[in-house]
């Protein structure tokens, strides 16, 4: 029974943690790069609902916008993701991250910082980024590299280890940073961040007020050596020394360095309300634009908002994702990751739906703690030039114009359903950029986007003659396929919320707006109430009829009959037009009229015509 209780609580904390970095990830993700000067004050409460939003992306040759919808997460939740998947590969877990998945993940990355990006391009062409042989330019920015694209994604390691002493874990952790990271700011950031996570997650009673900082500080001689415990570590050290004689020194400022942020830690903490978040964080130059990027800043920043908000996570959370002028999704993902250590995943419950994959989150946080690896056969390093071929044939591809297609496989060998974005053009018509969404068979949700160069200026054809039924959304997300917005919004009443909301947002395409424990607001309108509301009316059976339209209806209704809900009447056109239909029922028994977009018909027929 004690056994059952332990592995228990393990799994929440480990859940709480793999959840709580994407938590953080979201909400911080949008304020990564607005000025501090420019964002007026808001009201706290309302600051921990995920939000949609724009982001700019291609540079100054091939600008153009990307929406992010509410609750979708960045490159720190990516890597996470990526390391799990190679920790799970067992022995051959650094193989496969170095030649698999980091070299897979430049197709996808959505916002990967600059040394990392720098350091897989060498992984793709098989050269270790710090190797001699490249240019010395290239050497030099790699052993610089002194930012937090380490510690942000040292969680899975801590989750892997918890069982087993801190060295491991360590080294781990040491192996996993070298791939992209030289500098010790990057490295020992890592460290006292993973010691963070470790400890936390193997300590049953409650946290008190201050402690971490206390135990981490108590244990410097732990978490601050240089691991060089195998052939790897110490190969690489003998290369970081050739290129820097005084490495070994520049590591051991670095510990000062994080000691002295730790002692304004420990001294703010002792002030209790006295002391005001911000003001500390600039004292651990999380403002700075100079090295507010530092893995040592991002590390005892997340450390320190862990510490005070222990008892009130959301709140944590939520500060670090609005510390405007920090690195806001990394600080509020590390210190998301730390809470979840500390306290579970209760008090993500009212969010977590709205976390994009969090149920792929959670089993890969369960199969983490609970070392589930897979045997791995043997498999072929990804190259730039397989990637460039892979991403030219799916793009290009006419299957992909057809509403029935339902699968392709990804350079990794996961299978994956595809759905075309809307393409846009630059506005002197020398470029294209393409949207594909990618869903994995195990839940994960891949964003790629493909720059062709050329005259697409007389290729863009308005619709002629569009019925006035007809609506286009001019901001639909790419690579996103959404439901058009309801003629009405009606109430449902259902037993469960988080059943429901997974229907209508995962089955059905809706998004959601609004979400609190009492209710969900969709933005097509729909809005679901607790089974409780049903008493405010006299009639004794309280049944609704809901009518959606959506763009792939084909996917949408083999999903449903694949997860055994009842079908009322299948897919059919209705009466005598072209446009299909289908009747089922949700999990309370309303009846779900489920058509297909007339806009749909009428893009298929414009883009058959363009190809003949």
């Amino acid at each position: 029974m004690a056994d059952n209780m332990q592995t228990l609580f393990k799994s929440s904390k480990t859940a709480g943690a793999m959840l709580g970095a994407a938590c953080g990830d979201a909400l911080g993700w949008p304020n990564e790069r607005v000025r501090k000067s420019k964002v007026p004050k808001q009201p706290q409460g309302c600051l921990h609902e995920f939000r949609k939003w724009y982001r700019r992306s291609g540079g100054r040759f091939f600008p153009h916008e990307e929406i992010i919808e509410a609750g979708e997460y960045s490159d720190d939740t990516q890597l996470i993701l990526c390391l799990s998947r190679s920790l799970l590969k067992g022995e051959k877990w650094f193989e496969f991250y170095t030649q698999v998945e980091l070299p897979l993940w430049s197709l996808y990355e959505r916002g990967g910082g600059g040394a990392t990006k720098r350091a897989v391009n060498s992984w793709q062409d098989g050269i270790e980024p710090w190797n001699p042989n490249r240019k010395p330019q290239e050497e030099t920015k790699y052993f610089k590299a002194g930012g937090n694209g380490v510690a942000m994604r040292a969680l899975p390691h801590a989750l892997y280890h918890c069982d087993r002493d801190f060295d491991k874990v360590a080294s781990s952790i040491f192996k996993d940073g070298a791939t992209t990271h030289g500098h010790p700011r990057a490295l020992l950031g890592a460290l006292v961040y993973g010691y963070a996570l470790w400890a936390s997650l193997r300590k049953e009673s409650k946290l008190s007020y201050g402690e971490l900082i206390e135990e981490i500080i108590a244990n410097e001689a732990t978490w601050s050596p240089i691991p060089i415990r195998d052939n790897f570590s110490q190969d690489w050290l003998v290369v970081a020394q050739k290129h820097q004689k005084n490495y070994e020194e520049l590591w051991l400022s670095t510990r000062d360095e994080i000691l002295q942020y730790l002692a304004i830690c420990k001294s703010e903490l002792s002030r209790g309300d006295l002391s005001f978040d911000d003001e500390v964080l600039e004292k651990l130059q999380c403002f700075n634009k100079q090295i507010n990027g530092a893995g040592t800043v991002a590390a005892v920043a997340s450390v320190y908002l862990a510490s005070r908000y222990a008892a009130d996570p959301i709140n944590g959370v939520t500060k670090a994702a609005f510390a405007i002028g920090s690195d806001t999704d990394t600080i509020a993902s590390m210190s998301g990751g730390l809470l979840g250590c500390i306290n579970g995943s209760d008090w993500l419950s009212s969010v977590k739906s709205g976390i994009q994959d969090h149920s792929y989150l959670e089993k890969t946080a369960l199969k983490l703690i609970t070392r589930q690896t897979e045997s791995v056969p043997s498999f072929e390093p990804i190259k730039r030039a397989d990637l460039m071929d892979w991403i030219d044939k799916v793009i290009s591809s006419p299957d992909l114009l057809s509403p029935d297609l339902l699968e392709v496989e990804l350079p990794d060998g996961r299978i994956a359903k595809v759905n075309c974005g809307k393409t846009q053009k630059g506005r002197n018509g020398k470029y294209k950029v393409e949207f594909r969404r990618f869903i994995t068979s195990e839940g994960q949700t891949i964003y790629i986007n493909k720059i062709s160069k050329g005259n697409f200026v007389c290729q863009q054809r308005e619709p002629e003659n569009v019925p006035p039924t007809i609506q286009t959304t001019p901001n639909q997300p790419q690579g996103v396929v959404q439901a058009d917005r309801l003629n009405m919004g009606p109430k449902l009443p259902v037993e469960s919320i988080e059943k429901s909301v997974a229907f209508y947002k995962e089955l059905l395409g809706l998004t959601i707006k609004k979400q609190s424990k009492e209710s969900v607001i969709f933005n097509q309108g729909l809005v679901l109430e607790p089974a409780s509301f049903v008493k405010e009316f006299r009639s004794q059976e309280f049944r609704s009829l809901l009518y959606v339209e959506v763009t792939d209806i084909q996917n949408r209704y083999h999903s449903i009959k694949e997860r055994g809900i009842q079908v009322v009447t299948p897919l059919e056109n209705w009466k005598q037009s072209k446009w299909r239909f289908f009747r089922c029922r949700d999990f309370d028994g309303n009846v779900i009229e489920v058509f297909e977009k007339q806009y749909q018909q009428l893009k298929l027929h414009m883009e058959a015509t363009d190809r003949a």
